[in-house]
């Protein structure tokens, strides 16, 4: 939303709030507002998303280049990175407030060599650089140095006196771990942690524990992981509504991005983005949920979501799914009958391979919880898909553009997830293709860095090699699933995967859980 149209969407709002509180208003009335409001909207200017960014920017941003650095230390300069995506409200309002802001215009102009990062484009890098949310900023020296990071909305003045000072801010979470906090390496100490933040009056894993609170992300791998723990079956059904009534979009279906409680500002609470590797996990646990109590209003989530994927993030005849929808809070703020004479919220039609992997293998979760072969029809159809997007030689590349080619060799998640998805759907269709399963895991095996004694992020000269806690643990939990030949025929090592499974206290438990949900099936 631009500046030049907030005022009329308040003023529409406020007038409807007041409307609400002054008067009971019977149906038909009701029926009569919304009609004269939708008539209002069809002619009225639509709010305009700033989903283009950097289109107008006065910011001369450059695309992430390794001979940035050259140019850093050439200049004595450092990169400014900012991290953002086009579907995120908060990253729209800190480019408007912030980032467009004359004073930090000037300072970025003067001081530093901006660079814009698209965070689903390059997820490598937001997490090489210890990414968490969005949006992301990154203060790097000529050596590639971290001299400051943070995360979130920063006003205009603090970010002028952030980046004129170039203070060390490291900490993203705004704690500091101290030599007391002890990882969590295995399932029974993860299990406590999550007995420790388990809030029964929230009815969500919230709460305080002695390392502090929860991350506020949704964590749809932990619940799933947690469906399986016989002393958690009377929490679950809480907690599985809990995260619906935050997250779930009772008009259109698909769950949105982000719920914050904690914030007042009731309409800033919630990020109404749909992204389609969140609504997989959440298929897939409301899936297995349905499959587990039998509630049907779990499979109406269940097939209310499988509505929304087909409807808005899957192009049947190109065979591929699409990485989101934008967020819009005004458009998710409005009741059907309104949102009918809106456009919708844009789709960024970009294909990622670990995004659509995990929305197969969750497609193949649904199949088997509904009964339903038509899904795994579906799941063929996208795996079809993938092989003819993304494939090349012996492995996926990570993304397909819109408007390009694919891109981005040698991303271990791009081959994990897609290694999931084709295992599961052999499995629930009794069809295994062996060859490319095998082919998927010797990729996965070129991935082993002697160094680090593990499977790297990234197959690339780029950077220094790191791993990364979430791609093993859905590598870990993939290798479970497999007959123990298999992975030892393509030289993968299950153990050293196992080893990778650790995080610090008060980390967001979704980097893990399915980590630790292969562990405990061992």
């Amino acid at each position: 939303m631009t500046p030049a149209t907030q005022p009329a969407t308040c003023r529409i709002r406020a007038a409807a709030a007041t409307r609400a509180e002054g008067a009971r208003i019977s149906w038909p009335a009701t029926a009569v507002l919304l009609l004269l409001l939708a008539s209002f909207l069809a002619v009225a200017p639509t709010p305009v998303a700033g989903d283009d960014y950097p289109a107008g920017s006065r910011i001369v941003w450059n695309e992430f280049d390794p001979a940035l650095f050259a140019r850093a230390r050439t200049e004595n300069r450092p990169l400014f990175l900012y991290f953002h995506g086009q579907w995120c409200t908060w990253c729209r309002d800190f480019q408007d407030e912030s980032l467009e802001h004359d004073d930090v215009v000037e300072v970025i102009r003067r001081g530093y060599i901006p660079v814009l990062i698209d965070l689903d484009r390059r997820r490598d890098l937001f997490t090489r650089y210890g990414g968490r949310g969005l949006p992301f900023v990154v203060i790097v020296d000529a050596h590639d140095d971290v001299r400051g990071r943070f995360t979130g909305h920063v006003g205009p003045g603090d970010l002028s006196r952030v980046l004129v000072e170039r203070r060390r801010q490291i900490s993203v979470t705004g704690r500091e771990l101290t030599p007391a906090d002890e990882p969590i390496a295995s399932v029974d100490a993860f299990l406590e942690m999550l007995d420790e933040v388990y809030d029964p009056h929230a009815r969500r894993l919230s709460g305080s524990a002695m390392f502090g609170t929860l991350s506020k992300r949704p964590q749809p791998w932990t619940l799933a992981f947690l469906l399986r723990q016989d002393a958690w079956s009377e929490r679950m059904p809480e907690l599985l509504d809990q995260a619906a009534q935050d997250l779930w979009d009772a008009e259109e279906g698909g769950f949105f991005f982000f719920f914050d409680p904690d914030q007042p500002d009731h309409e800033r609470a919630r990020e109404t983005s749909k992204r389609l590797d969140q609504n997989a996990a959440f298929l897939w646990l409301y899936a297995d949920a349905y499959r587990r109590f039998g509630d049907e209003a779990h499979r109406q989530i269940v097939e209310r979501n499988l509505d929304y994927l087909r409807t808005h993030l899957w192009d049947a005849d190109q065979q591929r799914f699409f990485s989101s929808q934008y967020s819009d809070h005004f458009y998710y703020a409005q009741p059907m009958a309104v949102r009918g004479n809106l456009a919708p919220p844009p789709v960024d039609r970009t294909t990622y391979a670990d995004a659509s992997g995990q929305a197969i293998a969750a497609l193949v979760r649904a199949s088997e919880a509904l009964d339903d072969a038509s899904l795994l029809d579906w799941a063929g159809a996208a795996l079809q898909g993938l092989e003819r997007h993304l494939r090349s030689g012996s492995e996926y590349l990570h993304a397909l553009p819109a408007d390009g080619p694919a891109e981005l060799a040698g991303y271990l998640p791009a081959q994990v997830w897609p290694g999931i998805a084709w295992q599961l759907y052999g499995a629930a269709a009794d069809a295994r293709d062996g060859d490319i399963e095998q082919t998927l895991l010797a990729a996965v095996s070129s991935y082993l860095d002697p160094d680090l004694d593990a499977y790297r992020e990234r197959r690339t000269d780029e950077f220094e090699p790191w791993v990364e806690t979430r791609t093993q643990a859905a590598l870990a939990w993939w290798l479970a699933q497999l007959p123990a030949d298999d992975a030892e025929r393509a030289g993968l090592d299950p153990d050293r995967v196992h080893a990778q499974l650790i995080i610090p206290p008060g980390t967001d438990p979704d980097d893990v859980a399915l980590g630790f949900w292969a562990m405990d099936r061992r």
